[in-house]
């Protein structure tokens, strides 16, 4: 199969979120305003918010960019009328969506000739708005995850490093392998090692093809207006004399079949996702835990499990260099939480990858200071609360703890206000001692609703604002 290769962009649909568009006089005063959030509420402050107006009938485009205000508030003023894309960036976040959809009216650019491509989808990264003359489209909502990124190896036939080797990602959609994603193409490097970053959540399907290499790079709001605003060129080129140009899917299988979908969760960098060139049995997970320097180390435990809940273990590290390897692991995705006692306090680090048909290398999990989250408790009209002191605990969704690794756990004090410490992941809210027939009903951050009443904590990250509500 030999498509064409190009260098596509395009600019994708709103992120869900409603504009209110009102009527104003006259021509030359429209406006567009609103916020940069993450998907848990988190008000977004210092982002670079970037207005492009695309380009039409002749008429210019052109760029505008400001900071949003400490509550992640923007507002462009003085606009004329015109089609405008709407973006923003921060580091350590990313404004892709997640599951990016095939988009029929992709635009190919010229640009390198490859085979098993098929330009047709890319990530949704901000709203598209239609502004007539004097009119303002405010209460916009520009979503941003926290990035991650997908890291492994490629491994020839003969299990030596496979460098030069062209890597891309492939959204996944229903049970099969959906459009791939030009934008996050890499290649791999001398030793086998490649990596895909500024990823939101989401499955993907990673692919690897030999004979091609990644040699340059860029991207420019000129010369193709919008278009060229959310599109990277790549410049291809070949390796060798390779005429066959076969796709292998991860973990190692030929692009006849599906391969192993892997589940990247927001903000924890998905490591050891290595492809083997044709398919080999392994069933180790070995890496290294890191800490910063001047910090000694008493001893490190490391929680593991899949994110279903259908398998947990826990590792005890006897390395002082921070050295495991996990011994008798299933297939399917791992999560890897590290817990370090150590002279400053605890310390802890998360990180995943994917059990395949080979062993997984290099997992680096990275402990620093742990999270908290602050709130209060409140009840809904006509119910008491507790009449003796109750506690409010947190329940990681990542994976499934074993028995061995502490429960966060707080009182709930004078108001209702209480203070969990010592978090990483994402968290569910659990409340004892309430009234019959009653639940958490709801938990709001910055009074938005967050969901499935689930909440994220990256390290050292004190997540305040949260209510949670009691009801029936």
């Amino acid at each position: 199969m030999r498509l064409t290769f190009g260098i596509m962009a395009v600019l994708t649909s709103v992120l869900g979120v409603a504009a209110h568009v009102q009527s104003l006089p006259p021509p030359g005063t429209g406006r567009i305003s609103g916020h940069v959030a993450t998907a848990y509420a988190e008000l977004v402050a210092d982002a670079t918010v970037t207005l492009v107006r695309i380009p039409q009938g002749g008429v210019p485009g052109d760029v505008r960019s400001l900071q949003s205000d400490p509550k992640g508030g923007f507002a462009f003023e003085r606009l004329p009328a015109g089609q405008y894309w709407l973006s923003a960036t921060k580091k350590g976040y990313t404004s892709r969506q997640p599951n990016p959809r095939p988009n029929a009216s992709a635009t190919a650019l010229p640009g390198a000739t490859l085979a098993g491509v098929t330009p047709s989808s890319r990530f949704d990264t901000g709203p598209v708005i239609d502004l007539g003359d004097g009119s303002q489209a405010i209460d916009l909502s520009i979503v941003l995850h926290r990035s991650a990124r997908i890291a492994g190896r490629i491994i020839a036939p003969d299990g030596s490093a496979a460098p030069d080797v062209q890597v891309l990602v492939a959204a996944r959609h229903g049970d099969g392998r959906g459009p791939m994603l030009l934008e996050t193409r890499t290649s791999s490097q001398w030793d086998g090692r490649y990596e895909i970053t500024d990823l939101p959540p989401g499955d993907y399907m990673i692919g690897a093809q030999p004979g091609w290499k990644v040699v340059a790079r860029s991207s420019t709001l000129a010369g193709n207006g919008a278009a060229n605003a959310a599109g990277i060129g790549v410049t291809m080129q070949r390796v060798g004399s390779t005429t066959e140009f076969r796709w292998t899917w991860y973990p190692g299988v030929e692009e006849s079949e599906p391969g192993n979908a892997v589940t990247l969760l927001e903000g924890v960098a998905a490591e050891g996702i290595d492809i083997w060139l044709t398919p080999a049995q392994r069933f180790n997970v070995s890496g290294r835990v890191f800490w910063p320097v001047g910090v000694g180390v008493e001893d490190i435990t490391i929680d593991y499990g899949d994110p279903p809940g259908t398998r947990s273990g826990v590792w005890f590290l006897s390395d002082p260099g921070g050295l495991f390897t996990l011994t008798g692991i299933p297939t399917g995705p791992l999560v890897l939480l590290a817990r370090a006692n150590t002279d400053q306090g605890t310390l802890i680090g998360i990180a995943s990858t994917d059990v395949a048909i080979d062993s997984v290398h290099d997992v680096q999990i990275v402990v620093d200071r742990p999270g908290s989250v602050e709130g209060r408790v409140t009840f809904d009209a006509g119910l008491a609360s507790p009449p003796g002191p109750a506690s409010i605990t947190l329940v990681q969704k990542l994976f499934r703890p074993s028995a061995l690794y502490p429960v966060p756990e707080a009182a709930i004090g004078d108001g209702g206000r209480f203070a969990l410490r010592d978090l990483l992941g994402e968290y569910e809210f659990v409340v004892d001692k309430l009234p019959p027939g009653s639940s958490v009903k709801q938990v709001l951050r910055n009074g938005v609703a967050l969901r499935a009443n689930r909440i994220r904590v990256m390290g050292g990250e004190v997540v305040n604002g949260i209510e949670v509500v009691i009801g029936k």
